[in-house]
This record gives structure tokens, C-alpha cells and sequence, in this order.
């Protein structure tokens, strides 16, 4: 009794095949989900990266140019309300369009961005953008310029600085609005008052007008977004 007593004590116990397949079948699962919500998150933080690169360069460009010339050139769109709310412009008076010197501005904004090549008839065919962007929102790209990290500039002739889009991995993919392929605007930022006329003294660069144009697709986020998650400038 004592021996037979022994032996059931000793008795091992192990898995049978189906459940190690089993237990095989959801680590695999798991892992296959883990890896694809890490690979997302890393995508996320690469072009949140290169967006607030982009978004620094336009950014000192533009200041650049504006202190180099002494003026403020003849290039820009009216802000709206809510654009004065949300970002504490300076505003006196209401200043009005202005669109008179927009090749001069592109010119002087692109030389300070350090622009190496320029397309300013059919971007495609002259090499400057691949053959799978998408069509803008606001018409035709009839000009391209690649800068010396690869980032692209984008517009056509009658927007130039009002509204124009900067794809901030160049010819790399996805090439997608709200992806890597951000829209801007050149806007009166500070104006004064001065016998009954309005000055603008300062321009700066803010998302488009319909944002939700240019962020297509559930993983797009809008230039607003974008500035927001990067510097925090919108509250």
C-alpha cells in the first residue's frame, strides 16, 4: 500500500498538443498586435518630428524675410475672427487682402528655406513631386520646390504665399493630406492704425480655411492639429 501510495504521489502531469497550440495561436495574437500598435506609434512620433521641423524652418524663414527686407510684403490673407481669438493677433482696423507682390514674397521665402530646385510649370513631368500625390483641394500644382533636406513646397500661380502646402518628407511616402502633405497660410498677423489706415506689420503662417480638406483619412490629423501636438502654440 505504502509503494502504490508512493507512486500516485509522484504521478506527473503535463499539456496535452491542443493546448499548447492553443497557447501558441494567442501569444501570436498578441504579438502580432503589440508590434502593429508599437510600428503605428513610432510612425505617429517620425512625422510628428519631421511636421515640427518643417513647421520651424517655414517658420524662421518667414521671419527671416520679413526682418532682411524691412517690409511686409503684399502677399497675405485677411485672419478670421476665430483665428484672432484663438491665437491673440494684434489686430486695429480690418486690413484687407493683399495679393499684389506674391512671385517676390515666393522668391524671397524660398531662397531663405534653401530651396535646390525649382518647377514652376509642370512639377510631375520636371522631376520635382512623384506620380502619386493626390489632387489638391484648392486646384492645380503648378509649382513645386524641393528644399536641401528633401522637403517639398508646393502652391501654383495664383495662391503662392496665401495658400500654399509643404509635404514634409518629400517623395517618400504615404504622400496623403494630413499624413505628410500639410497646407498653410500666409496671414496678416499684426496691423496698426495710422490716420484712418490700416498697416499690417507682421505675417504668420496658420492652418488653411476648411482644415477638414486636407486631412483625409482616419489616420490624417489637420494642420491645426498638427501645429497643436508639436509646439502647443493653440490652446
Amino acid at each position: 500500500m505504502r509503494i502504490m501510495s508512493m507512486n500516485l504521489n509522484n504521478k506527473k502531469h503535463g499539456f496535452t498538443l491542443s493546448e499548447v497550440m492553443i497557447t501558441l495561436s494567442l501569444i501570436g495574437v498578441l504579438a502580432t498586435l503589440t508590434i502593429s500598435t508599437v510600428g503605428s506609434s513610432v510612425q505617429q512620433r517620425a512625422r510628428l518630428a519631421e511636421f515640427r521641423t518643417a513647421y520651424a524652418k517655414m517658420d524662421a524663414a518667414l521671419k527671416n524675410v520679413t526682418m532682411d527686407e524691412g517690409k511686409v510684403y503684399s502677399c497675405y490673407k485677411v485672419p478670421t475672427a476665430a483665428m484672432k481669438r484663438d491665437f491673440g493677433l494684434n489686430m486695429e482696423g480690418n486690413p484687407t487682402e493683399k495679393g499684389t507682390e506674391c512671385k517676390q514674397f515666393m522668391d524671397a521665402f524660398n531662397k531663405a528655406m534653401g530651396v535646390t530646385r525649382s518647377c514652376e510649370n509642370d512639377p510631375l513631368n520636371e522631376g520635382c513631386i512623384p506620380n502619386n500625390y493626390p489632387a489638391a483641394p484648392w486646384g492645380n500644382l503648378n509649382r513645386a520646390y524641393v528644399l536641401d533636406n528633401s522637403m517639398i513646397i508646393l502652391t501654383n500661380s495664383t495662391n503662392y504665399m496665401k495658400l500654399f502646402a509643404v509635404d514634409v518628407n518629400g517623395r517618400k511616402g504615404p504622400n496623403k493630406w494630413g499624413q505628410d502633405l500639410f497646407a498653410f497660410s500666409v496671414r496678416a498677423s499684426d496691423s496698426v492704425l495710422l490716420n484712418n489706415r490700416v498697416f499690417v506689420t507682421n505675417v504668420a503662417l496658420f492652418p488653411p480655411d476648411n482644415p477638414n480638406n486636407y486631412a483625409v483619412g482616419e489616420a490624417s490629423k489637420t494642420t491645426e492639429q498638427m501645429i497643436k501636438d508639436s509646439s502647443g502654440i493653440i490652446e
